[in-house]
C-alpha cells in the first residue's frame, strides 16, 4: 500500500523539489507581483455594504502579522503576531510572535502606542484578557501572562495547559479564546488536537482534545472538553450557540454539548457540526480584486493538464476557499436586522461575506445577506481579513494579517511558487473599524474604575461587548454584595439577555462559592457548612424559577440547563412537566436533554412526551435517547405500550434504537423489560417484534444471548441463524442479501458456522460476501476463527488480503498464530504492507513485538537519504503508464483512488500531482516526514481484546469512528475502549521499497503524473 498522506505537508523549499524537466518553462513573465498598497491608498480600496464605511485604527510599523485581538475592560487592544505563519519551512526566517498591547493616547480612535506585553512567542494564534493580564495561545501551550511591576511588559509566564498539537501550515491549532455567559472561556482546538495536561501537573494523565473544544475557568483553572470542531474561527451569538468555519465552508452550527451524549456511552452519537450554509456550493462570492496572475496561471496549467490539481470548473476564483473567523455580530452600533449576522473572512478573495442565521428546526439556516455584492469587499489583495472582534464602541473589528501570499505554499505549483514571495508582508499588518455612516465614537470605556453594582447593569446593555466584559469582570471579583441586584435583574431586566446574564452571573457567584460545575451540580466534597450551602442553593433555585416563566424563549432555555442541578425541588419538576408543551421547539429540545437528570416516573413520563410530540425529528430522538441512559427500559416498554406511537415512522426508529443501546448495555432490568413489551404485542405486530428481537440479539454476546429464556426469542434466534446459512450461500440471490446473511453467521456457534466461512472465503465469491464474511468471523473469540482466514489467506485477493489483515491483527491469538505460519514459510513476510508491520512493532504485547521484530528484522528500517538516493535512477527513466496503474491498483488502492478505483482514505492525489517526480519519490519513500495529524495512524484496544487500526474519521463524546486500510470503517464506543492512542507515524510508515523495484517506482511516478 502507498500512503501518501505526508505529501501535502512537505518541506516546500527542499532542494528534493526542483521541477521535472517537462515543467521547466520560465513562468516569470506571465507572473508580476502586485505591491502593496500604503494604508491611505488601501482605505481607498474598499467598497461596502450601503450605510457603511471602514476606518483604520492600528497599522504597521505599530503591529505585523496579526491574527487575533481582545479588548481588555478599558479598551485597550491586546494582538497576537504570528510572523511565522507559512514560514515554517523556511531555515533562513527566524522570527517569534509576540502580544502586543495597543492604548489610544489621544483619544482619537486610532491606536497610536504598542507596548511588546508578552515577547519570543511560537505561534501565538489567540489572546484573551483576565484579571488584569492575558491568556495566549502558544503551541503547545496555554499561557497566562501578567504585568504586576507596571512596565507593560508581563513579568508572569505561566503554563496552564501544555500538549496542544501543532498544525505546519499554521491554519488548525488552538485558537478563538471566547468568553460565554457561562462564566468560562471556550476555546476550539481546531484539526490539529492534541493532548493536553495542567501545566502544574506534568505527570496527570493527558485528556484527547481531538475534535473538540475545551472550557476552562480562568479563576480555578480547571477545564473540560466540550463538541467542537472547525479549523481558524469560532464564534457564540447571544445565547452561547457556537458557530465555526473551515477553509471551504463558512459556517457550522456545533448542535449539542457531547456532555450529554456522554452519559449514554452505549449510543452512537451523530457529529456535532453541520454545515448551515445555504449557498456554500455556488460561486457567488462578489470579488472586486483581480485575480493574482499566479491564480491565474495556475487554473490555465491544470485545466490545459499541464500540471496536476483540482480544476475547479476552470473557475480562478469567487468561490469559498479561504473562510476565516467566523463571527456573529453583537453589536449596537448598527442597524437592529444586523444583529446575529454572521460575518466571515475570505483571505483567498479578499472580502468579508456576511450572512443572515434564520431558525429551522433546533438549528439554523445561513443565508447570504448581501444580494449582488458583499459586505466588504477590497480591490487591495494583500487585504487578508482573518479575524474578526466586538468592540467596546458596537463596532466591528476587522483583523488584517496584509500579506502578498496567504495561501499555504504546498497547494501552489513548484513551476510557479519559486516565483512567488510567502515572506512577503510579514512586517506588516492593519486592524479596521467598520462603522455605521453618521457613527458617533463613544468615549473609551473605563470598566475597571466601575462598582461591581454598577457591573451588574451593564449586563442589560445593548452592546454584547459591555455584557459579555462585565459578566467576566463580575467573575473576577466575586462580590457577594451583587447578589440581590443580580436577583433583581433576572426577574425585571429590559431585555432578554440581561436577564440571562443576570442568572449566569448569579450562577457564577454562587457556583465559585458552593463549588458547581458549569452544569450548575454541587461537586462532592464540598466544605461549605450546610446551612450556608443550603442558603445560597435556595437563593438559585428561587431566580432559576423565575427565569423558567420567562417570557422570552431563549431565557427559558438556558434556565432549564441551570436548574438540572435542582431537580429534587417539587417546584423545578412542575415547570418542567409544563415545558414539555412549550410553544418554542429549542425550549422543548433542551428540555429533552435535561431531562436524564431527572430520576423516577416523572422523568420517563415526561419523556414519552416529548417523543411523542417531537419524535419525528431525528434530532430530537437523540435527545431523548441521551436521556434514556438510566431508563432504556422503562421508555421501551412505555413507547411499546402505546398502539398509536409504535407504529409510527418515528416510533419504530425510537424503538430500534433503544432495542440497540439495550443490548449493548446489557442490564437484566432493561433487557426483561424490553421482551416484556415485544411479547405483549398483537398477533398482528409479530413483525415489528421480530425486528426489534432481532436488533437486540445483534448485540448481545453469544453468552448473553444463550441466557434469555423466552422462547419467541430464542425461535427467531433460531430462525436468523437458519436463513443466514441458506441465504449467504444462495448464489441465486442478490449480493447485498447474502452479505447481510453472511455477517448474521455470527449469531451461529462457531463450530456449525465454521464450515459455510471456509466456502464463503472461496475467491469465486463476490467481493462483499467474503469481506462480511470476514467481518462476521472478526467477532469469534476462538483461536480457529483465526485459523479459518489463515488457511484462506493464499486465495485471498488484495482487497480482500487487507480486510482479513485487519481481521486478524484484531486480537492477539491470531496474531501469533500469523506469525507461526510465516516462520513456516506459508505466507511471506512481504505480503505484509509496511504500515502494518509499523503498527506490530508499536503494540503493547510484548510477545508479539518481540516476535514482529524478528521476523520482520530490518523492514522498513533503512536510512530514508540512503532508500532515497539508491531510489533516484527512477527519476531518470521513463515510466510505463499502464504498468504503474497495474502497481497502483495492486499496492496503492486501499488508501487511495485514481481513475475511480481504490478507496480516499490518504492524501487528495490531485493536489500533490503537481508537485513533480522529485516530490513523489522523496514522499512517497519517506512518508513521516511531515504528517498533518489527521492522517497519523491509531491503535484502539477494546476490552474484548480486540484491536482496530487506523485513521481517526471522527469523533463525538461516546464513539470514535476508525477509517481502516481495507478501506471499511468501524464505530468504537468509548465505553467499550480499553485504550486509544496514536502511532506517531503516517498510515503508511517507512519500508516501501520492499514492495516494488526501482523500475516500478518510475512506472508508478509516470502513472500518478499522467493520470488526470
Amino acid at each position: 500500500m502507498v500512503s501518501l498522506v505526508a505529501l501535502l505537508w512537505a518541506d516546500a523549499f527542499s532542494d528534493d523539489k526542483k521541477p521535472t524537466a517537462e515543467k521547466t518553462a520560465d513562468l516569470a513573465g506571465e507572473l508580476p507581483r502586485i505591491p502593496a498598497k500604503e494604508p491611505k491608498e488601501a482605505v481607498k480600496s474598499f467598497t461596502l455594504a450601503p450605510g457603511f464605511r471602514i476606518e483604520l485604527v492600528a497599522r504597521e510599523p505599530l503591529i505585523r502579522s496579526p491574527v487575533a485581538m481582545d479588548f481588555d475592560e478599558d479598551g485597550r487592544l491586546y494582538v497576537a503576531e504570528f510572523p511565522e505563519y507559512n514560514l515554517h519551512d523556511d531555515p533562513n526566517f527566524k522570527q517569534k510572535g509576540c502580544i502586543k498591547r495597543l492604548e489610544d493616547t489621544d483619544g482619537d480612535g486610532v491606536y497610536d502606542k504598542a507596548t511588546v506585553y508578552v515577547d519570543n512567542l511560537p505561534a501565538p494564534v489567540a489572546v484573551a484578557c483576565w484579571d488584569g493580564g492575558v491568556f495566549v495561545g502558544s503551541v503547545p501551550n496555554l499561557l497566562y501572562c501578567k504585568d504586576t511591576d507596571g512596565d507593560g511588559k508581563a513579568d508572569i509566564r505561566q503554563v496552564v495547559y501544555v500538549g496542544f498539537d501543532r498544525d505546519k501550515a499554521g491554519e488548525a491549532m488552538l485558537n478563538s479564546f471566547r468568553w460565554g455567559a457561562d462564566n468560562r472561556f471556550h476555546v476550539s482546538t481546531s484539526m490539529a488536537g492534541g493532548q493536553i495536561t495542567p501545566g502544574d501537573k506534568p505527570t496527570a494523565q493527558p485528556t484527547p482534545i481531538r475534535g473538540r473544544f475545551i472550557l476552562f475557568d480562568p479563576a480555578t483553572r480547571n477545564f473540560e472538553t466540550t463538541s467542537g470542531h472547525g479549523q481558524h474561527g469560532m464564534s457564540m451569538d447571544d445565547w452561547g450557540r457556537t458557530f465555526v468555519c473551515d477553509n471551504s465552508n463558512p459556517i457550522h452550527h456545533i448542535y449539542y454539548d457531547g456532555r450529554y451524549a456522554a452519559r449514554n456511552p452505549y449510543l452512537t452519537s451523530p457529529p456535532v457540526a453541520a454545515n448551515i450554509c445555504d449557498h456554500v456550493a455556488e460561486p457567488n462570492l462578489v470579488r472586486t480584486s483581480a485575480f493574482e496572475p499566479w491564480r491565474v496561471v495556475r487554473t490555465r496549467l491544470r485545466t490545459s493538464g499541464a500540471v496536476k490539481g483540482p480544476t475547479e470548473g476552470g473557475r480562478v476564483g469567487g468561490h469559498f476557499t479561504g473562510t476565516t473567523g467566523v463571527t456573529i455580530y453583537r453589536g449596537d452600533a448598527y442597524p437592529p436586522e444586523c444583529r446575529g449576522q454572521a460575518i466571515v473572512g475570505e483571505v483567498s478573495n479578499n472580502l468579508a461575506h456576511r450572512m443572515t442565521l434564520k431558525p429551522k428546526g433546533v438549528g439554523f439556516v445561513a443565508s447570504k445577506a448581501d444580494e449582488g455584492r458583499e459586505f466588504l469587499a477590497s480591490s487591495d489583495n494583500w487585504f487578508r481579513p482573518c479575524q474578526f472582534a466586538n468592540g467596546p464602541d458596537g463596532c466591528l473589528y476587522v483583523v488584517d494579517i496584509y500579506r502578498e501570499l496567504i495561501e499555504t505554499v504546498v497547494s501552489i505549483p513548484p513551476e510557479i511558487l519559486k516565483h512567488l514571495h510567502p515572506e512577503s508582508g510579514v512586517d506588516r499588518g492593519r486592524i479596521w473599524r467598520i462603522v455605521p455612516d453618521n457613527f458617533t465614537r463613544r468615549p473609551a470605556p473605563k470598566l475597571s474604575k466601575m462598582t461591581s453594582v454598577e457591573l451588574v447593569a451593564l449586563l442589560d446593555h445593548p452592546n454584547g461587548w459591555h455584557r459579555d466584559t462585565a459578566s467576566r469582570l463580575l467573575y473576577q471579583r466575586q462580590d457577594t454584595s451583587t447578589i440581590a441586584p443580580l436577583a433583581k435583574l433576572v426577574g425585571e431586566g429590559r431585555t432578554p439577555q440581561g436577564r440571562m446574564h443576570a442568572l449566569r452571573a448569579l450562577h457564577g457567584l454562587l457556583a465559585r462559592k458552593a463549588e458547581m460545575d458549569t452544569s450548575g451540580r454541587v461537586r462532592k466534597g464540598n466544605e461549605i457548612a450546610g446551612d450556608e450551602l443550603s442558603g445560597l442553593l435556595k437563593q438559585m433555585t428561587k431566580q432559576v424559577l423565575v427565569a423558567l416563566g420567562d417570557s422570552d424563549p431563549n431565557v427559558r432555555e438556558v434556565a432549564i440547563r441551570l436548574s438540572e442541578s435542582f431537580t429534587d425541588d417539587a417546584a423545578v419538576q412542575a415547570k418542567w412537566a409544563l415545558l414539555v408543551n412549550d410553544p418554542d421547539i429549542r425550549v422543548r429540545w433542551q428540555l429533552a436533554f435535561s431531562l436524564g437528570e431527572l430520576a423516577g416516573q416523572a422523568g420517563t413520563d415526561a419523556l414519552v412526551r416529548l417523543a411523542i410530540k417531537d419524535g419525528a425529528d431525528p434530532w430530537f430522538r437523540f435527545a431523548i435517547m441521551t436521556s434514556a441512559a438510566k431508563r432504556s427500559g422503562p421508555l421501551a416498554r412505555a413507547f411499546l405500550s402505546d398502539a398509536k406511537y409504535r407504529v409510527m415512522p418515528a416510533g419504530k426508529a425510537l424503538l430500534a434504537e433503544l432495542a440497540t443501546t439495550i443490548g449493548l448495555a446489557r442490564r437484566d432490568d432493561d433487557v426483561a423489560l424490553l421482551l416484556q413489551g415485544i411479547e405483549a404485542l398483537p398477533t398482528g405486530e409479530a413483525a415489528l417484534g421480530r425486528e426489534l428481537t432481532t436488533t437486540l440479539l445483534a448485540k448481545l454476546p453469544p453468552a448473553a444471548r444463550a441466557k434469555l429464556q423466552s422462547g419467541s426469542v430464542q425461535t427467531v434466534l433460531k430462525e436468523m441463524v437458519a436463513d443466514a446459512r441458506k441465504v449467504a450461500v444462495d448464489s441465486k440471490r442478490s449480493v447485498a442479501d447474502r452479505a447481510t446473511a453472511a455477517r448474521n453467521l455470527r449469531l451461529d456457534a462457531f463450530a456449525q458456522a465454521s464450515p459455510l466461512f471456509a466456502q464463503l472465503l472461496d475467491p469465486r465469491q463476490p467481493e462483499e460476501v467474503q469481506k462480511a464474511a470476514l467481518d462476521a468471523l472478526a467477532r469469534y473469540d476462538e483461536d480457529t476463527a483465526g485459523g479459518v482466514i489463515l488457511d484462506a489467506w493464499a486465495n485471498l485477493s488484495p482487497q480482500v488480503r487487507a480486510a482479513a489483515t485487519e481481521a486478524v491483527l484484531s486480537r492477539p491469538a491470531w496474531v501469533n498464530l500469523f506469525f507461526d505460519r510465516i516462520e513456516k514459510g506459508r505466507i511471506k513476510t512481504s505480503e505484509i504492507d509496511p504500515a502494518r508491520v509499523a503498527l506490530l512493532r508499536k503494540t503493547n504485547d510484548p510477545v508479539i513485538k518481540t516476535r514482529a521484530e524478528k521476523l520482520f528484522a530490518g523492514a522498513g528500517l533503512s536510512k530514508r537519504t540512503e532508500v532515497i538516493a539508491a531510489y533516484k535512477p527512477a527519476l531518470e527513466r521513463k515510466g510505463d503508464v499502464a504498468k504503474g496503474r497495474a502497481i497502483f491498483r495492486k499496492q496503492c488502492i486501499a488508501c487511495h483512488r485514481l481513475e475511480g478505483v481504490g478507496e480516499q482514505i490518504g492524501a487528495e492525489l490531485a493536489g500533490i500531482q503537481e508537485r513533480g517526480a522529485d516530490f513523489l519519490l522523496v514522499n512517497i519513500l519517506d512518508p513521516n516526514r511531515e504528517v498533518l495529524p489527521k492522517f497519523l495512524s491509531y491503535l484502539a484496544q477494546t476490552e474484548s481484546g480486540r484491536t482496530v487500526a487506523g485513521l481517526i474519521q471522527t469523533e463525538t463524546a461516546t464513539s470514535v469512528t476508525i477509517r481502516r486500510s481495507d478501506g471499511t470503517s468501524e464505530t468504537l464506543l468509548r465505553n467499550d475502549l480499553e485504550s486509544l492512542r496514536s502511532t506517531g507515524l503516517s498510515f503508511m510508515p517507512e519500508g516501501f521499497e520492499k514492495q516494488i523495484a526501482v523500475d516500478e517506482m518510475a512506472d508508478l511516478i509516470a502513472y500518478i503524473l499522467a493520470t488526470k
